[in-house]
């Protein structure tokens, strides 16, 4: 189930490939999902969450 707040998939097939393939290694963990990550991005920008 899609929330308001997500992006579509004809929105993220016109976003994915604009996003970098790897992290630099710089340490950290790679997202498990990009897609569920820039959604969390998203809803932070729009909702103004801390």
């Amino acid at each position: 189930m899609r929330r308001r707040y997500e992006l579509t998939d004809e929105e993220w097939n016109i976003v994915d490939p604009l996003l970098p393939l790897a992290r630099k290694k710089q340490g950290g963990r790679p997202p498990k999902d990009r897609r569920q990550m820039l959604n969390a991005v998203l809803w932070v920008a729009r909702t103004g969450a801390p």
